[in-house]
């Protein structure tokens, strides 16, 4: 079986992992998990990612000196996915999820008798309801709260639609209004 490392350069192995990180991490563990032998090199990427704003770095004072971690720069990542978003779909596919996404939570609500993801929650106390029924409402109450954010997420991919498609289009020229007088 090949190695995920194989065909990969350290600098690439590095940036693979830190752009993966969902918590900040040192740069010995990223040096690990990357298959890095250099501290150098490890620190020297990264320092390169937190340039280029692909990730943050974390200032750690809990010890007797200052360490810095790296982690996920999250603006960064939703900025990517709503562009990416916008590369991949038309305005259309994007009205169009938004709408199964409202038609799914529509049928949660009619399904658990609530009108919000907040009622929703309230009822998982119920006294009524037996251990499965509160394990199946605390699922449905997960599913509800991806669904939220990925409707925000393409609501936000389509306020940009227009102004995304423009900067990226580059048979589209410069538009009047970006032209200097």
């Amino acid at each position: 079986m090949d190695s995920w490392t194989d065909g990969l350069s350290t600098r690439e192995r590095v940036r693979k992992i830190a752009l993966s990180l969902t918590r900040p991490r040192s740069v010995n563990w990223i040096k690990t998990e990357a298959d890095v032998a250099s501290w150098d090199t490890t620190k020297d990427e990264l320092e390169r990612l937190v340039e280029y704003g692909q990730i943050k770095r974390v200032e750690d004072d809990s010890g007797s000196e200052t360490r810095y971690r790296y982690g996920p720069n999250y603006r960064r990542r939703y900025l990517d996915r709503v562009e990416e978003l916008v590369a991949d779909h038309t305005k259309d596919e994007l009205r169009n999820e938004i709408a199964a996404i409202q038609e799914q939570i529509e049928t949660w609500q009619d399904a658990y008798d609530v009108d919000s993801l907040s009622a929703l929650n309230e009822s998982v106390t119920d006294t009524g309801l037996s251990s499965d029924e509160i394990r199946e409402r605390n699922a449905v109450i997960r599913r509800w709260e991806r669904s939220r954010e990925t409707k925000r997420l393409i609501a936000h991919a389509l306020s940009l639609y227009d102004d995304l498609e423009r900067v990226t289009d580059p048979d589209s020229g410069p538009q009047p209004s970006e032209m200097a007088p």
